[in-house]
């Protein structure tokens, strides 16, 4: 096999990679190329089954193809915008159709509940919280790697105040740093554990959240989704919340806020995150209809009503949630 071959793509893998096929039938992942396309390809991997190709022309550009803004769209450096070659109504059909065929291919949910998207209102400026790195000199994001930290001026996703912040945290030794904006507090360097910061919900007001928690990074999206969530709840018409996972207790509160019936236990693993939640509660006057623990989801999860009359919220961590824990709620 030549070390370069002609292929079309005809769909996107999850992560933003274009998926196309070798002549001899092997799938070939390609980072950067989108559907429609045809392209020279340099194959970098090779595995059993699939390789790994570096464009190196496009032959037939997508209709959808755009000039991506970001200097770090590169197949060396940033893998965390990995859509933004597209029109943005196309990055939104494409996540849709792989979450679909997720569910679908997994038998977990009937096609016709599946629900369409709804777009955030900015495509960037839009982030209220950083991470990142410094190793060896250099302060940034990781790369494609994982393991290289790459030089990082602004990212177009953060709010325009944090990536002034920037420059102040390029110097030190190796460590990680977060940096969060909101409209109470502005941008600060959250290096103080302890502290608390505001956010502001639009509809929904004011929480209390650990600098170095987490919150919603898209405040816009957070409130419609949040919206909707209470909106579900209120439908179901059921007595009972019980949010997994609840870090500051913000769609118990919401819910709880906008449904004078309905009762919200949350669980939480960050003791912290309990605090602010139960801070929150007291806040918005929940205290009565709103209660939280702090330990593990599954083992917790008795503490919720066991009635039939309960919703069960899950937002967990990027670790997922644990076969024991699934299994309870299944139970229920």
């Amino acid at each position: 096999m030549s070390s370069n071959e002609l292929i079309t793509i005809s769909s996107l893998a999850y992560g933003g990679d274009g998926v196309g096929r070798l002549a001899d039938g092997r799938v070939c992942f390609v980072s950067g190329a989108l559907p429609q396309e045809q392209i020279e390809v340099e194959i970098i991997c090779e595995k059993k089954r699939f390789v790994r190709g570096k464009i190196r022309k496009i032959l037939l550009p997508s209709p959808e193809r755009i000039t991506p803004l970001c200097p770090h769209f590169t197949d060396d450096d940033c893998p965390g915008c990995a859509y933004i070659n597209q029109t943005y109504e196309s990055e939104l059909q494409w996540k849709q159709r792989q979450l679909t065929d997720f569910l679908l291919r997994s038998n977990l949910i009937e096609a016709d509940r599946i629900l369409p998207p709804f777009a955030s209102p900015s495509r960037f400026g839009m982030r209220n919280k950083l991470t990142l790195h410094r190793q060896n000199g250099t302060t940034g994001y990781f790369g494609r790697d994982n393991k290289t930290v790459f030089e990082l001026e602004r990212c177009l996703l953060a709010q325009e105040d944090l990536n002034l912040l920037i420059p102040e945290v390029k110097k030190g030794p190796d460590r990680r740093i977060t940096l969060r904006q909101t409209g109470s507090d502005g941008a600060v360097i959250a290096g103080d554990k302890e502290r608390m910061l505001t956010e502001n919900l639009p509809g929904f007001g004011d929480f209390q959240v650990a600098a170095d928690g987490f919150f919603q990074t898209n405040i816009a999206v957070a409130a419609e989704m949040i919206r909707r969530v209470v909106e579900y709840i209120r439908c179901s018409a059921v007595k009972n919340l019980a949010e997994l996972y609840c870090g500051s207790g913000i769609f118990s509160i919401c819910a709880a806020e906008n449904i004078p019936e309905l009762q919200c236990t949350g669980i939480e693993i960050s003791e912290k995150a309990v605090s602010a939640a139960k801070i929150n509660a007291a806040k918005h006057q929940l205290s009565s209809r709103c209660r939280f623990f702090a330990g593990d989801a599954g083992k917790l999860l008795k503490k919720c009503s066991p009635s039939n009359d309960t919703v069960i919220l899950i937002d967990p961590p990027r670790s997922g949630v644990m076969r024991s824990t699934l299994r309870q709620m299944a139970d229920r």
